[in-house]
């Protein structure tokens, strides 16, 4: 008998990818909705690309994932997804954690690549730490910012709550650590600074065996949109031109380098290249799904 909870919902959404003696692990936590006026050109500036890849003009979808990367001794989670903060289309980590036989109690350490509440909504619930013995990483100009008055003065009256309870982590998470430039932070995983959508904004790179993957966390959002306009940014970007100048430049190395990459608000299960294009732009070329063992 097919669990009727089962029935009334999507199935569970994972996906593996073996990086070397990495098990990359890609859970779905579900999606968000984006307006075409979060971006600074509007939605007259996307009209094309959104009838090209045949879609209604108007709010678009934003997947959201979590990686979690394990090598048979330590088990490390990259972000905690939104949580309960936005609604019943997202917050989905759990369900699919538990149809990957992954309990929270053993995850080792997290990375959080900036602490927008989508990326770390997921830590927290109302009895405090979802993950009790994780350590927590981060760039340390990250951190100091989501506590410090810049950041509060800043922000709407919508996002405050979520600010406020960023600052909470502290107070559930005891073992915090913190880099501050490129370099390696776990066995096999080097940070690399991304900074402008947040200061501290970090992606991080996988690398075993010669095989590497790179999470891009929010250098892009949309393969119809981020790829192809370079110049615009993304309302919730902190400092608009350093984000236009890491995704030119974090475009450019991911295709020079042919690196297979992710990012968190791709299309589910995320993975694929960075093709050049003429005019100076690029595209998403989605990997063809595996079936690693």
């Amino acid at each position: 008998m097919v669990d009727h909870f089962l029935q009334q919902r999507q199935t569970p959404a994972i996906y593996r990818r073996r990086i070397g003696s990495f098990m990359v692990t890609v859970l779905s936590d579900g999606y968000l909705e984006a307006d075409p006026s979060f971006f600074s050109g509007g939605e007259e500036q996307f009209a094309d690309l959104t009838a090209a890849a045949f879609l209604p003009r108007g709010p678009f979808r934003l997947g959201t994932v979590v990686y979690i990367v394990d090598d048979g001794k330590r088990r490390v989670m990259v972000d905690a997804g939104c949580g309960p903060l936005f609604g019943p289309t997202s917050g989905f980590l759990l369900f699919n954690m538990k149809y990957a036989g992954v309990e929270p109690e053993s995850i080792d350490a997290i990375l959080v690549t900036h602490m927008h509440a989508d990326h770390i909504g997921g830590l927290l619930d109302e009895g405090g730490a979802v993950f009790p013995n994780a350590e927590i990483i981060m760039h340390k100009a990250e951190f100091d910012y989501f506590m410090g008055d810049l950041a509060m003065s800043r922000t709407t009256e919508r996002n405050r709550p979520w600010l406020v309870r960023a600052r909470t982590v502290p107070d559930h998470y005891p073992r915090m650590k913190f880099f501050d430039s490129e370099g390696p932070v776990l066995p096999g995983i080097t940070a690399v600074p991304l900074t402008g959508h947040t200061p501290g904004h970090s992606g991080f790179m996988i690398e075993s065996g010669g095989d590497q993957l790179f999470l891009a966390a929010d250098l892009v959002y949309s393969p119809v949109y981020s790829f192809h306009i370079l110049d615009q940014n993304f309302a919730f970007d902190v400092d608009a031109d350093a984000a236009i100048a890491s995704r030119k430049r974090g475009l450019e190395m991911i295709a020079t380098e042919k690196w297979l990459m992710s990012a968190s608000h791709l299309p589910f299960p995320t993975l694929g290249h960075v093709d050049r294009r003429e005019g100076g732009t690029f595209a998403f070329v989605a990997e063809e799904w595996r079936f690693d063992p």
